[in-house]
């Protein structure tokens, strides 16, 4: 079997993994720079302990190998995408593992337009590392390396570029919750120009405690303090803040798909673009989908990943895509998922509708989903035939009106299986048939 250094987005790995080894980073820089003179790198990276070690090793790597490196420093994932592009560099990079939890860390890659690196060019890293793998290098070409320290003032001029307004209602009061990751800094730094009380809750990263019953992945924290505060709206960003979840004034879930549907309807719908596609992804809601069908716009579905979503958008001529998860692009204003920019466009939203979060979210009817995750021993199961017959099966098929999807995580020695339909107690019963199935090959 090929051998795999790239998953869904970017390098993916334990901490203490092989592929963060400082022969291994040297290794991966040199394929990164492959004799290429004069490459100008951005690189920033996330709060969990290990981010600093690695992007160390990677800057020293990619010095030696005769690359202009750019410091952005500790910073989230979607300002790195767009000072890669304002810098004038040929590649960002990032050190995070985005919303795993802190034993992990991984490497994502931009081009010079802040886009996420295509497929062609993550095979040609990868054919590069593997090769470089079997020879000695010692040859050492001195680059150099310049910290921007503007980094925060030149993002947040581009994020408040895109608010029409900064005084909000007095009375509006917003918890936001930075899982204790990349946005803890820069979204106080921002949001302080804006007129709205602001209450910032897992905002103390210790370098252990990325993602820890926080942010996107679990919003029971952020649901509390806003009940408890009586706060209007809730906002949580994930490790490297590209992704977004909120919850209402009732402590109700407002996930990606619902996040999508309002500024569909609000933004979307008022603005001069020229384009009739939404693009989700297989685990969109049927809701979300029929709620965009009956604006009379097109619905999309994409491979689940934001890189996945933007390749979609481009074919599709779509201006705004989205995943579940709280991935959302507006193409007009970032090539990848920005959880600041999107909490910039939902306050607006807000403040101009001056309804209820309850009232503005509430778009449609979704579908029932059970969602589970089978974790897997090893990644040597992507071998085994029967798993493979049953993923080729239920990829996002439909069976008496029940859709089902298996896959294989792209960050995560993880199966997820995914039931939607009408009837709670049918996909119950499809759902514990096809775990108990899986977890009997596996």
């Amino acid at each position: 079997m090929e051998k795999k250094l790239f998953g869904t987005d970017g390098i993916r790995d334990l901490a203490n993994g092989e592929i963060f080894s400082n022969l291994s980073l040297n290794i991966l820089s040199r394929a990164i720079i492959n004799n290429k003179k004069n490459l100008k790198i951005a690189i920033g990276r996330d709060t969990r302990k290990s981010s600093k070690i690695i992007e160390n090793a990677l800057v020293k790597g990619l010095k030696n190998n005769g690359a202009r490196v750019y410091l952005i420093g500790l910073i989230s994932t979607p300002a790195v995408s767009y000072l890669t592009k304002k810098l004038n560099c040929n590649l960002g990079i990032v050190v995070s593992a985005s919303h795993n939890p802190y034993q992990y860390n991984g490497i994502k890659f931009f081009n010079q337009k802040g886009e996420k690196l295509s497929g062609i060019n993550e095979k040609e890293i990868e054919k590069n590392f593997y090769k470089f793998q079997k020879t000695d290098y010692r040859k050492k070409n001195n680059g150099t390396i310049k910290r921007i320290k503007n980094s925060f003032t030149i993002y947040k001029k581009k994020i408040l570029s895109n608010l029409k307004e900064k005084s909000f209602p007095n009375q509006l009061k917003i918890v936001v919750d930075c899982a204790n990751g990349s946005t803890y800094k820069i979204s106080k730094y921002i949001f302080s120009n804006i007129k709205i009380k602001f209450i910032f809750i897992k905002d103390k990263p210790n370098g252990t405690n990325i993602n820890f019953k926080c942010g996107s992945m679990d919003t029971n924290n952020l649901i509390k303090e806003v009940k408890k505060r009586s706060a209007d709206f809730g906002i949580s960003f994930d490790g490297d803040g590209d992704r977004i979840i909120c919850c209402d004034e009732k402590g109700q879930v407002v996930d990606g798909d619902k996040i999508l549907a309002c500024i569909v309807k609000y933004f979307y719908k008022e603005s001069s673009i020229n384009s009739n596609a939404v693009v989700g992804t297989f685990m969109s809601n049927t809701g979300l989908e029929k709620f965009v069908n009956n604006l009379g716009l097109k619905f999309y579905r994409a491979k689940v990943g934001d890189k996945f979503v933007y390749d979609l958008m481009i074919k599709k001529k779509s201006y705004i895509g989205g995943e579940q998860s709280g991935h959302i692009i507006l193409k007009q204003f970032a090539p990848s998922g920005d959880g600041i920019l999107i909490a910039i466009q939902l306050i607006q939203i807000m403040s101009k509708l001056n309804k209820k979060a309850s009232e503005i979210f509430n778009l449609y009817k979704p579908y029932n989903q059970i969602q589970t995750n089978i974790r897997l021993k090893d990644s040597n199961y992507s071998k085994n035939k029967e798993i493979r017959r049953i993923i080729k099966l239920y990829s996002n098929k439909e069976f008496n009106g029940t859709r089902v999807l298996i896959r294989y995580s792209g960050t995560e020695p993880i199966l997820r299986l995914l039931v939607e339909g009408e009837k709670i107690s049918i996909i119950k019963q499809l759902a514990n048939n096809l775990r108990k199935k899986i977890s009997n090959i596996i």
